[in-house]
């Protein structure tokens, strides 16, 4: 469907959660501006691979074959505060919803809480992993929810330390599982190994970078006013300027790859895919 068919007045007014959202291109790359409930709903028969995608992982896919194909299948939300504006940019006319992986995880524990489905937070250390899954507890009662650090190794894994992650997933019987190695591990990961998943009755997983780490208390978060003004990237090279300093550089390559953008929104297609 081309935009032509789908005109600005269809729009919801601003603040409002459109029922169905939007699909939209940028760069390369379809995004979907949709209300998080049809994001964590399930398909039959499939563990839904979710990527919230920031100027890092876009970049990445503009330059990574393989990642580009991935995010060709998989589910793909606006993080990014610059990917936003971007994407409001090209299409003036719409409500262009973001939804930040790290408050998303807060959002989807909320949705476990209530639909009484389980969640496994996979990756991180030892330490920040038990963290995050005490943290959540605490903050969402009743709320089923285990976790596991695996060792820290190059991917792809090995064999026999990927079936312990993937037998930790099948005990925990999880519904929607968080990955957290960071981009385009994670990515990778979740790929490779959705459809044992889907065996084992995960309903979604998602590749949410540092999460596990900001929920856990041991990395801080960027202040709210940091984040609103989309300065929580420089925040974060701050704290971390050796690690993050080429993962900052390539974001700057983003608006070079958004600006070839061939316009296209359209309505999203429920949980029916792209």
């Amino acid at each position: 469907m081309s935009a032509a068919n789908f005109p600005p007045e269809a729009a919801p007014a601003h603040g409002a959660h459109p029922s169905v959202g939007y699909r939209l291109r940028c760069g390369r790359i379809i995004l979907e501006s949709i209300p998080l409930e049809d994001v964590f709903a399930p398909r039959a028969g499939q563990a839904v691979h979710v990527t919230t995608v920031h100027a890092e992982i876009f970049a990445l896919a503009h330059e990574d074959r393989r990642l580009e194909e991935i995010l060709a299948r998989s589910r793909n939300t606006i993080d990014g505060r610059v990917l936003q504006g971007v994407c409001k940019l090209l299409y003036p006319a719409y409500e262009i919803t973001r939804q930040n992986g790290s408050n998303f995880v807060d959002d989807l524990a909320r949705h476990c809480q209530r639909t009484s489905q389980r969640l496994f937070l996979l990756g991180a250390s030892e330490e920040s992993n038990a963290r995050a899954v005490t943290a959540l507890r605490e903050r969402f009662p009743g709320m089923e929810i285990t976790g596991y650090s695996p060792p820290i190794s190059p991917y792809p894994f090995d064999l026999r330390a990927n079936e312990q992650i993937l037998e930790r997933i099948r005990h925990s019987r999880a519904h929607h599982v968080v990955v957290c190695f960071g981009p385009p591990k994670q990515e990778y990961w979740i790929d490779d190994n959705a459809t044992p998943m889907a065996s084992m009755g995960v309903h979604c997983a998602y590749g949410l970078g540092g999460t596990i780490d900001f929920v856990s208390g041991l990395k801080p978060r960027a202040p709210k006013w940091v984040e609103f003004i989309g300065a929580e990237w420089f925040f974060r090279f701050l704290c971390e300027p050796r690690t993050r300093f080429f993962r900052t550089l390539r974001m700057f390559k983003m608006p070079f790859y958004a600006a070839r953008t061939e316009r296209f929104i359209g309505p999203a297609e429920g949980n029916h895919g792209h």
